[in-house]
Order: C-alpha cells, then structure tokens, then sequence
C-alpha cells in the first residue's frame, strides 16, 4: 500500500491522539487566553492549511460573533503594510504540517515584531521554527504524513482548529460532538471505502466540482486539491448554489460532482443536483440523508450533528478516497506527484 493510502485509512487513530492532547491542553490554551488581550482573530496558512484556515474564520466568527479573518500566509508576507490595520489586536493561529514553511514562520515574525501580536501555533512535528516563535505551541506529531500529499494531517489540523475553537469559546457541544464523529470513524471509513471504489470503478470521470458551504466550505476546497495532488485530475470548489453562476457551462458527462449538503433548505440542493444530473455529471453527495432523498448517484451517509462544522471530517475522508482509488487505477503514484513539494522554504 501506498503511503497516502495508509494515512487516509488510519488517520482516526491520529484523531483520536489529538483529540486527547487538546483537551489536555485545556487549562494552558485557557490561561493563555486568559492573559491575552485580542479583538479579533486571524487565521494564516498555506495550500491546504490555509483552506483550513477559511473554514475556522467562519467557525469562529459564527459561534463567537467577534471578527475572524483568513489569510494565505504568501499574501500577508508580500503584502503586510495592506494588512497592518488588520492585524492590529488580532490573536494569530497559524496551523502547518512542517511548522517551517517559510511564508507561515516570516509573516508570524514581522506580525510579532512590527505589533506585537500574540500567535498560537499548530504543528504536526516537534520543536518547530513556527512553534519557538509562537506563544502557544500545539504539538500533533502522530498527525504528520510522510507522503507529499496531505490528507492524515489535514483532518487532524481541522481537529485542532475546531477543538481550540470550542475551548476558547466555550463550547462544549461543538467538543463532544467532534468525540462522536471520532468514535464513527472505523465504520465511516468502511462505508465509505466500499462506495468510493464504486465511484472509481463504475463510473467515467476526468474531472471534478467539489460543492459546500458554511464552516465546511474551506475543508471542501481542501477536497478539490486532493483530487490536483493525488490523482492529478482538474478540480475546482464553489460554494453549493454559485456553481450555476458560470461554472455549469463546463459540467458535462465526464464531471464528477462531490456536494457536502446542508441539513438546511435542501429543496433548493435537490434542484441543483437534479440540474447537474441533467448536465450528465456524476452526482456523489454527503449528507445524513439517503441517497433516495437527494436523487443522488452515490451517497455516503453521516451522522447528523447539530454543529455543522463536525460533518468537516467525515466529509474530507470522502474526496481523500476518491482521489487516492482513481489514482490507483490511472497508475498514478500518488505519493510523489510530480513537481509538488511538501513544503515550501523560500
């Protein structure tokens, strides 16, 4: 097996260390913020960890009702005298793999040296650059992939994210409700294998849409990169309801369609999956509904949690398994495409 197969698949043992860590952080994370005076927050990343990041700004501005921000951490670092009113009194959380991508570790510098705000790291290796700068250092080692492609350690730094979101805010329901969808973890994945082989085996597509909204939009952007990285096909993200807003014209019958449905007004999913159909696309959905009820292709049912936010991870488990099966089938390695580092020094 491959490396990137063998982290999709057991990175429920990994969310489970995480999950454990962090709530064993608690009282440092809370001093921490305790001490820390902030009027907002700014989430900064790379590739898939910025991605991340735009789910947490949503997140944390939904359950929190203060400012939150996003920004690709190449954009702050070439362009920080735009953002310095930004960041003025924000509270940096920067998640990475490597902790040493250079454009995360530079910006954090001139942020701290420039206005002295305070950072929050996360790492999935020990004894990091960005962890030495960082105020408050998040250490998931268990998390970090071996192969080029990300897909263990994104889910564990969505985790994280969302977990440092509930802790800080208080929110417990969001916390314990992230300890259910481990706990389904071993008979999503199973589920889920069994489908996505469908999917890759069944069916003929070269290309995907990937479709979400709310605090999932920006791990379902992640989606879409798995499919660039691991089996190298064109994917792209919109959220649910934009992708008639130009993008249609280019779905046709060689367009797989992966949709994160809401649990909210879904008559107006069902409209727009039946026009995707109607474009001959293959319509995969994610949902806590059946099949039956979207009028789906495939459908990979999930818990229904009363945070949004939680159908994060079980949802990216779903294009990290179709992109990995295709690859395969393709005889595409997915763990060294071509041209793409694991992470960026500058």
């Amino acid at each position: 097996m491959f490396k990137t197969g063998y982290e999709i698949l057991n990175q429920y043992e990994a969310l489970k260390k995480t999950y454990d860590y962090i709530l064993g952080k608690k009282k440092e994370i809370k001093d921490f913020q305790a001490k820390t005076n902030y009027k907002s927050v700014t989430f900064i990343g790379c590739g898939s960890s910025y991605c991340l990041c735009k789910s947490a700004e949503v997140s944390y501005k939904l359950r929190s009702g203060m400012p939150a921000n996003s920004i690709a951490a190449g954009d702050l670092l070439v362009n920080f005298p735009a953002y310095k009113k930004l960041l003025e009194n924000t509270l940096l959380i920067a998640p990475s793999r490597s902790g040493s991508t250079s454009e995360v570790v530079l910006s954090v510098e001139m942020a701290k040296a420039e206005l002295g705000v305070p950072c929050i790291s996360i790492a999935a290796k020990q004894e990091t650059k960005l962890g030495e700068i960082a105020d408050l250092s998040i250490e998931i080692p268990w998390a970090f992939d071996e192969s080029v492609c990300q897909t263990r350690t994104v889910t564990n730094l969505y985790l994280a994210d969302l977990l440092l979101i509930g802790i800080m805010l208080d929110d417990t329901s969001l916390v314990e409700e992230l300890e259910q969808a481990i706990k389904a973890g071993e008979e999503h994945i199973n589920r889920t294998r069994e489908i996505a082989r469908e999917v890759v085996d069944n069916e003929e597509w070269q290309k995907v849409v990937v479709l979400a909204d709310a605090e999932i939009a920006g791990i379902a952007e992640e989606g879409a990169l798995a499919f660039n990285e691991i089996c190298q096909l064109p994917s792209n993200y919109y959220h649910i309801l934009d992708v008639r807003h130009g993008p249609m014209v280019l779905i046709n019958g060689k367009t797989l369609a992966l949709v994160g449905c809401s649990p909210d007004n879904e008559s107006y999913q069902k409209d727009l999956i039946k026009d995707l159909k109607a474009k001959g696309a293959v319509v995969v959905t994610v949902s806590a509904r059946d099949a039956s009820f979207w009028d789906s292709d495939y459908n990979v049912e999930i818990p229904r949690y009363k945070n949004f936010a939680v159908n994060g991870v079980p949802f990216i488990l779903v294009p990290q398994l179709l992109s990995y099966f295709k690859a395969l089938k393709a005889g595409v390695n997915p763990d060294e495409p071509t041209g793409l580092d694991p992470w960026i020094k500058l």
